[in-house]
């Protein structure tokens, strides 16, 4: 059978090939969508002071508020209010780590007007320190954003986690990887504290 497609005209060779990429295309595409039609495993909701084991942190949402006063060391402009979200952060590695800056997510709508969180330790107001094994602290997560934009009720807060993996594919090395949204929590939002 080889011989004969050796001694095909180059054109309709090219048709040919081009008609099984086209098949083997419309084949991955097919295969992709029947995966992502598959329902999505449902993200929890977790409570206010409800503990959540997310990958290398145990968080644990304690209260939100908004202020426009100086907090933390962050002094909201005229036209700003600062959301601060109170959580409590176990480091559940072995080493001393800070990578909690990904943790905790705004929704969509308000993340896109607010600046990126500066993360404090309220005991001291250091600003991202890293946590030691085993050790609860209470940490607030600061957004400074337009007055305009800071929502009435409720906020919507998602935790992502990472999975570990013994071994990953590029490195062989232990790791964490995969980050993916493990819970989502609502609290209620509280004004003029700080």
């Amino acid at each position: 059978m080889w011989s004969y497609v050796r001694n095909l005209p180059s054109k309709a060779r090219a048709w040919i090939t081009a008609g099984l990429g086209t098949f083997a295309a419309l084949a991955v595409a097919v295969a992709l969508g029947v995966f992502e039609a598959q329902p999505q495993a449902a993200v929890s909701q977790i409570l206010p002071g409800q503990s959540l084991d997310a990958g290398k942190w145990r968080i644990k949402p304690l209260k939100v508020w908004v202020t426009d006063q100086k907090i933390h060391g962050l002094t909201p402009k005229a036209d700003q209010k600062a959301l601060v979200l109170e959580v409590e952060l176990m480091n559940r590695t072995t080493r001393s780590d800070k990578s909690y800056y990904s943790t905790v997510h705004l929704p969509p709508g308000i993340g896109a007007k607010a600046e990126k969180p500066m993360i404090y330790l309220v005991r001291d107001d250091a600003l991202m320190p890293a946590l030691q094994p085993g050790l609860p602290e209470k940490m607030a997560y600061v957004w400074l954003m337009p007055a305009t934009a800071i929502p009435e009720g409720r906020i919507d807060f998602s935790i992502e986690a990472e999975k570990f993996k013994q071994r990953d594919n590029l490195y062989g090395m232990p790791g964490w990887f995969n980050a993916y949204t493990a819970a989502k929590a609502s609290l209620a939002l509280a004004g003029g504290q700080g």
